[in-house]
């Protein structure tokens, strides 16, 4: 077991280091056809738009939380109170319901 550990832990580290090596051949790659003030700005616009996507997946996470996995909940709580359903076989159909109301407000 240990053997497995310390073969996936150097090979993690060797994946890592020809990582940081290309990843400074390509600095200076950058830094010698374009110049300081461009490789800035090159790596601030990769910055920009990592982080639009990460919000983005944060506001679709939301947006799912709010308009399907909730109402779904609420509907199977609902469901299971006054018409004495099980909330398993309520879920689904309450989930797949509310994905097509989403579906359709998007």
């Amino acid at each position: 077991m240990n053997n497995i550990v310390d073969l996936v832990l150097s090979r993690f580290g060797s994946v890592i280091g020809e990582t940081a090596a290309r990843t400074g051949e390509y600095h200076n790659y950058l830094i010698s056809q374009f110049g300081e003030n461009v490789t800035t700005g090159i790596y601030l616009c990769g910055v920009i738009l990592v982080l639009v996507i990460i919000f983005k997946i944060f506001k679709l996470a939301f947006n799912l939380l709010r308009f399907i996995i909730i109402p779904a909940l609420v509907a199977g709580y609902i469901a299971t109170t006054f018409f004495s359903v099980n909330l398993l076989a309520v879920l689904p159909v309450a989930g797949a319901a509310f994905s097509l109301l989403f579906l359709i407000k998007a």
